[in-house]
């Protein structure tokens, strides 16, 4: 039975800035955990250590993939001020830090209306109905455990996933739900930033695509319901590539972006 989001990405605080988590092993992916997950803990952790309510972006560098099990989180205050806390966290398994995050947080409470917006990209997502569900293998042929607990589906135009072969456009998009229609906040917000496939499988086959680096904007908090997502791919070279995502709630506002640096071996 899938797990709340909030139960699998709690925190208890210890003292002194440290506290202890639990990596779930049903959120992974070729036995790893997601990424964006990884985040979410940490991005839990610095909120329970400030005083404000919301993380506003955030920046996290992985430095190796964390098996599932117990973890350690340590946090330091940056920088504080009357709107906006800087802080830095670790996660940090059998002494070897696994990831670095720094973050912005602050209070997302007051209204998020747009006061002005240059429209690049608006959603354009099939209904849920009509979009295809994630299996738990990946195209690449990882054992994608993590599709047990969230929902993914696809648009029907993402022909990787409805018609096997990947159409070459880079662009991924559909929608996600939490466990339980668990309502999104800024925390979950960072694991849905980091929540799709790779983008790069609708370029070509690949297996494993390694995050590198990941920063996060959070632009307001979503509506009650699914999020659209669409996370293209810019530029492969030099064995990387870049990708950008962008998620909208259910009343079509943007409520987070995302850019990512991640590591890829084609053919």
């Amino acid at each position: 039975m899938a797990k709340l989001f909030s139960e699998v990405s709690v925190v208890e605080r210890l003292k002194d800035g440290r506290y202890s988590a639990v990596v779930d092993d049903s959120w992974t992916i070729g036995g790893k955990p997601n990424g964006g997950y990884l985040l979410a803990i940490v991005s839990r952790a610095i909120v329970d250590f400030s005083h404000f309510g919301d993380v506003i972006t955030s920046s996290v560098h992985y430095l190796f993939s964390p098996d599932p099990g117990s973890v350690e989180i340590r946090i330091e205050e940056v920088r504080v001020g009357k709107s906006f806390g800087h802080y830095e966290g670790r996660l940090i398994q059998n002494g070897r830090c696994a990831l670095t995050v720094l973050a912005i947080v602050g209070d997302l409470s007051r209204d998020q209306s747009a006061h002005w917006k240059r429209v690049e990209v608006e959603p354009s997502i099939a209904p849920i109905a009509s979009c295809k569900p994630l299996s738990t293998t990946t195209p690449g042929g990882f054992n994608a455990l993590i599709m047990t607990q969230v929902e993914i589906v696809m648009d029907p135009s993402v022909r990787i996933y409805s018609h096997g072969e990947p159409s070459g456009s880079g662009e991924l998009k559909g929608w996600l739900c939490l466990p339980g229609d668990e309502r999104f906040d800024s925390i979950s917000l960072q694991y849905a930033l980091d929540a799709f496939p790779p983008a790069t499988f609708e370029i070509e086959r690949t297996g494993w695509v390694p995050t590198l680096s990941l920063t996060t904007y959070v632009r307001a908090i979503p509506a009650p319901g699914p999020l659209q997502v669409m996370q293209r791919a810019n530029l492969v070279q030099g064995q990387m590539v870049d990708e950008t995502c962008y998620v909208w709630d259910s009343n079509n506002n943007l409520v987070g972006q995302a850019t990512q640096l991640a590591g890829i071996r084609l053919g």
